[in-house]
């Protein structure tokens, strides 16, 4: 089988993981130290690179899907099945437009740290629910479309057996109960929201990382097996 351009695509959206999926300063070290001698400065750093980590992550999976997508057009096309997932294909490319269009907008992290000024911290409340939000709602996008994707897949026979994503259940919290609870513990509470804030993104990477490698390997076996050859993922 001829080469697919677009598994260069999905290999450098994999790739960018490495400077978009980062783990971001200690915890300790920025809430016990770095806060306090710099005057409470690092900890609106800190809430921008928070805001602007989700934003990462986010444009890096739209065009992460969008490359898996044509790279499965394009090996549908070559081994002659084009037009017998070509539906399918259409129905996960407007799915996954639409869930970005919807539920993973960007934040706009220097616009979020902007409002939060001039409305004197209310805006941050928006800003950090919507990134709750985000870091839950993404793991459900991409559960959705390696469902789809495997159904593909199979017909095609890229792969033997399916690709699964798993959410990580930590990362669905509700924004009200982190709210009241800070409130009726007079801000102790906060502090264990804060260290969950920041952590949490760290709990869904390796998860995201795992699938993505699995459905980057079944593609390099696809465009070099002989034609009717199987990958195993």
């Amino acid at each position: 089988m001829e080469p697919l351009p677009a598994v260069q695509r999905v290999d450098r959206y994999v790739h960018e993981r490495r400077t978009t999926d980062q783990k971001l300063v200690d915890w300790a070290v920025y809430f016990f130290l770095l806060s306090w001698v710099t005057l409470g400065i690092y900890t609106i750093v800190v809430f921008y690179r928070r805001l602007k980590r989700a934003d990462l992550f986010r444009d890096r999976r739209l065009h992460y899907h969008g490359a898996v997508i044509e790279a499965t057009r394009q090996f549908a096309e070559q081994s002659g099945s084009g037009h017998e997932v070509r539906g399918q294909l259409d129905d996960l490319r407007r799915y996954v437009n639409d869930r970005f269009e919807d539920e993973h907008r960007p934040i706009n992290a220097g616009l979020s740290v902007f409002l939060s000024f001039i409305t004197l911290g209310v805006y941050w409340f928006i800003a950090t629910y919507r990134m709750m939000r985000f870091w839950w709602e993404i793991q459900l996008t991409e559960q959705d479309f390696d469902d789809v994707l495997s159904d593909i897949w199979l017909r095609l026979g890229i792969v033997q057996y399916r690709v699964t994503f798993e959410p990580v259940p930590d990362l669905h919290r509700g924004f009200g109960v982190h709210v009241l609870l800070t409130v009726v513990t007079f801000g102790i509470y906060g502090v264990v929201w804060d260290y969950q804030l920041h952590t949490d993104p760290e709990k869904l990477f390796p998860e995201v990382h795992s699938t993505e490698d699995t459905v980057l390997s079944a593609l390099r076996h696809a465009e070099t097996a002989p034609r009717g050859g199987r990958a195993v993922a």
